[in-house]
């Protein structure tokens, strides 16, 4: 039985890792996603424009800038209902504070919080009138760990971690549900260019999308804050 059956998804950072992981589960449980990315090809096939709206239980790819607000509510208004929210965009850039560029910081601030701003707005907009939706903002488990090489990143998921939190506040007497779902390390290209990690003792991208979808499908619950980490804890 497909537990997401006649629900409408958008998922930002849907072209890889725990993004792109995360549209297919939801598409595998009945879901029509839009998965969207700004690594999508602008000016493609569908380019900042409106798109057909996706079938139910297939993926359908699409550019977005999530910190575009005219490009976010052209693809919030491409769905026929907005029934699932998943922000999963992020950039990082790594190295220790003597470092790190100003324009570093600023582009993951701009990415992680303005993004989940814009987006988790959007989707409120819709989702109040009907008085149900869920929004799940992947975080990371460094919002509450203090790791070398990694600043700028935790203050940009520190500060999307505080946001979240107020929205599930917002959204709460609307009946909205908002989980802030912070994974450890997870296998996705944010490492290639770190080595030293074992990346075999990491979560797979489905395992956090089958996690994702096991909260998705329980209405009667609200998991507000949880953090994910493989067996082996923190790497």
């Amino acid at each position: 039985m497909k537990r997401l059956l006649g629900k409408f998804a958008l998922v930002t950072g849907g072209s890889s890792g725990i993004g792109a992981a995360c549209a297919r589960a939801l598409a595998d449980e009945g879901a029509g996603v839009l998965a969207c990315s700004r690594r999508l090809r602008e000016g493609g096939p569908h380019g900042g424009g409106p798109i057909a709206a996706p079938v139910l239980g297939t993926v359908t790819f699409a550019h977005l800038d999530v910190t575009d607000e005219a490009e976010v509510k052209q693809r919030i208004a491409d769905l026929p209902e907005l029934d699932i929210l998943v922000c999963s965009a992020g950039t990082g850039t790594f190295g220790p504070i003597v470092n790190v560029q100003a324009a570093d910081l600023r582009d993951m601030l701009d990415v992680h919080i303005t993004g989940t701003l814009v987006c988790a707005r959007e989707a409120l907009r819709r989702m109040q009138p009907r008085r149900k939706g869920h929004i799940v903002v992947i975080g990371s488990h460094a919002a509450h760990h203090a790791f070398t090489d990694c600043a700028a990143y935790t203050a940009a998921k520190a500060g999307q971690l505080g946001l979240t939190r107020v929205l599930a506040a917002e959204a709460r007497p609307y009946d909205i549900r908002v989980t802030a779902l912070l994974p450890g390390a997870t296998d996705t290209p944010i490492w290639d260019d770190r080595p030293g990690f074992d990346r075999t003792k990491m979560m797979q991208p489905a395992d956090v999308a089958s996690f994702l979808v096991s909260i998705l499908a329980r209405p009667g619950i609200a998991v507000e804050e949880v953090v994910l980490t493989p067996p082996a804890g923190v790497l």
